[in-house]
């Protein structure tokens, strides 16, 4: 019985990457914003960034990725994703990402670890780490 949790818990958590990579894609704020679970932790190359309040993250949180990402930006195709360890409550997810323009040539490719997390109910990302900008 716990192994289906578990099973059950990593098909939650590859759909909240599906969900947030579409969102993002589809430039849709508020779907992307309700695949995060708070506070929210990026741990990138260039420091922590941490968004304790749903606010916060409307404040900031899709200006910072646009900064970051540049702009010839137009998608991110979701190359690969790899559950690496995972409770009933918490999934631990390796993914490599690309980031292409309107013509869908690549601009960069990253490896990141996402942590996933239910909180009282909802299934989100927690916590990520990068080495992408």
């Amino acid at each position: 019985m716990a192994q289906d949790s578990v099973q059950a818990s990593q098909t939650k958590a590859l759909q909240v990457l599906d969900d947030f990579m579409a969102a993002l894609n589809a430039r849709d704020d508020q779907a992307l914003y309700d695949t995060i679970n708070l506070p929210h932790v990026r741990i990138s190359g260039q420091g922590v960034a941490i968004y304790a309040t749903r606010q916060e993250l409307e404040r900031s949180y899709l200006r910072d990725f646009a900064a970051r990402a540049g702009p010839d930006w137009d998608h991110t195709v979701l190359d690969a994703k790899e559950v690496i360890d995972a409770t009933e409550s918490k999934v631990h997810v390796m993914i490599q990402f690309t980031r292409c323009d309107r013509n869908g040539a690549k601009i960069a490719t990253y490896r990141s670890l996402w942590i996933i997390t239910c909180v009282d109910g909802h299934w989100g990302a927690q916590a990520r780490s990068s080495f992408a900008p």
